[in-house]
């Protein structure tokens, strides 16, 4: 894996009568969503950069529960390659629930995140919601042990 970086991230997939929270962020293609959470830093584990993301990007505090999926996103492989063709992440999806209503106005936002939405998950497929695997996982009946997704989009 010479000449890419790997990195690890921490996800929330936070339900709620059967509705997903997700950032609402605009970019290169448009208008699209994705979870809440984020890079691991050196020395952290990784419930606390759950929680220390979604602080900074919902203005709300989580309490992060099991481990669902992990994913890994190899970048060359992919349609995002010419942004992210060197890196290699792995994300790792935990279930989390809020313990505070979330802000209108977060804390410290994403890079073109311009809001939060709460998305039917039976509607996720309809949406422009990344990773687009992990829309029809969760519309699929729920497993004991967390589900490795493999290098996908």
């Amino acid at each position: 894996m010479s000449g890419q970086t790997l990195r690890y991230a921490a996800k929330a997939v936070i339900i709620e009568a059967n509705r997903l929270l997700c950032l609402h962020k605009q970019g290169d293609i448009g208008n699209y969503y994705v979870l809440p959470g984020g890079g691991q830093e050196s020395g952290e584990l990784l419930d606390a950069t759950l929680v220390r993301e979604c602080l900074e990007e919902l203005g709300a505090r989580v309490e992060v529960g099991r481990l669902r999926f992990v994913q890994e996103y190899v970048g060359r492989n992919h349609l995002f390659r010419d942004a992210h063709g060197h890196m290699h992440f792995v994300n790792l999806y935990f279930e989390c629930r809020l313990v505070e209503p979330v802000l209108t106005h977060p804390l410290s936002p994403d890079a073109g995140q311009v809001g939060l939405e709460w998305l039917e998950i039976a509607r996720l497929g309809e949406a422009a919601f990344f990773p687009r695997v992990l829309a029809a996982r969760l519309n699929a009946p729920e497993t004991a042990g967390a589900v490795y997704l493999g290098d996908s989009v």
